[in-house]
């Protein structure tokens, strides 16, 4: 059997925890204020590092110099097999939005739904943009393994910094200056460094993180910018969420730099947590394979609990964190169920593994 790191297995076991509870964080902090709010947005805040972890992880992975690597097998099996996946979650997520929900809660279908979820991603939640950007990400993976390499470091940190200024720092910065004739944004982009932006600079930071680990002494700085993005999101977002329009978009996504930094200062915490040690306990193991098949199907659990079985409204409005785990634990819990055994069924199993 192939050993498998320990490290990048409990990157992922975390990772697909913490998307799961931004998700299920989404009520609290979408439809409540005060105490409620508060829980909500501490577990959402907190878990922002789960998306930039699968983005470093896969830079880590795929990047690789001492993997071997074919351009014209990887896109007919690894490029081939994320389109197809693509193309089955949409339609299932369409017909899923469409037909199959709104007929467990009591009401009518509407056939028209179907084609405008397909078409326009309305009605669907937007998990599945993960799929499109790994799309394009494994379009370019080829390209950027000629030239991600060892020798390169010095050219692969200057695009690595020069991304994080023009796109991470210019996405975090627009918050003052969002009510100005000319905000940041639009000084950047007369520039058109189009190429030091979009999610490549995490697959970048991913291999250099992996090649090249980081000192104590840069760990620690690491981990400290990452403790400071993490209060950052959590106390800009509870602060200014009435005042400042769409601050999850400035502050919190993937494209910003306090959601990096935090991402790779817990990348690199579980890794030097971890070293080189290969994987030994088949639990962790299972998770780990797991965590695609949980990402793409959470969604449908979480809309048979939160619109049908455990609406917030079970718990009277109140026990804002007693929701917020048990939805966890219950989510989790039943996208294992389904995953486990489906993964082990030939043919079935490639729709829940990439």
């Amino acid at each position: 059997m192939k050993q498998r790191a320990l490290k990048y297995d409990v990157i992922r076991i975390v990772a697909i925890s913490m998307v799961l509870f931004v998700h299920v964080t989404v009520v609290p902090v979408i439809r409540y204020q005060g105490a409620t709010f508060a829980v909500g947005n501490l577990f959402n805040n907190l878990s922002r590092a789960g998306v930039p972890m699968f983005l470093l992880l896969t830079g880590a992975l795929l990047l690789n110099e001492e993997r071997p690597f074919d351009a014209k097998r990887f896109y007919r099996t690894s490029f081939l097999s994320i389109v197809l996946l693509l193309l089955f979650w949409l339609v299932f997520y369409a017909a899923w939005r469409a037909f199959c929900l709104p007929l467990l809660r009591g009401k009518s279908a509407d056939p028209g739904h179907f084609g405008e979820y397909l078409l326009t991603l309305k009605g669907l939640y937007p998990h599945l943009w993960y799929l499109f950007m790994l799309v394009g990400a494994y379009l370019v993976i080829p390209v950027l393994r000629l030239f991600v390499k060892r020798e390169n470091r010095p050219y692969i940190l200057f695009l690595i910094l020069l991304s994080l200024f023009v796109q991470f720092a210019v996405q975090t910065l627009g918050v003052f200056t969002r009510d100005a004739s000319l905000t940041v944004g639009d000084f950047f982009t007369k520039f058109h460094l189009e190429y030091a932006t979009g999610y490549v600079p995490y697959l970048l930071l991913g291999w250099y993180l992996a090649a090249f680990p980081p000192t104590r002494g840069w760990r620690l700085v690491l981990y400290g910018l990452g403790l400071a993005s993490a209060l950052l999101m959590v106390l800009g977002v509870q602060a200014y969420v009435k005042d400042i329009p769409g601050i999850r978009d400035y502050i919190v996504e993937a494209n910003t730099m306090p959601a990096i930094l935090y991402g790779a200062s817990l990348f690199t915490l579980i890794s030097a947590l971890c070293g080189e040690r290969a994987t030994q306990c088949p639990v962790v193991r299972e998770l780990s394979r797991s965590a695609f098949g949980v990402y793409i199907l959470h969604v449908v659990v979480l809309d048979v609990l939160v619109n049908i079985l455990l609406p917030y409204q079970v718990f009277h409005e109140q026990h804002p964190l007693l929701y917020i785990l048990t939805l966890f634990l219950l989510t989790y819990g039943a996208c294992l169920l389904v995953v486990l055994p489906l993964s082990r069924i030939k043919g079935v199993k490639k729709m829940f593994h990439y």
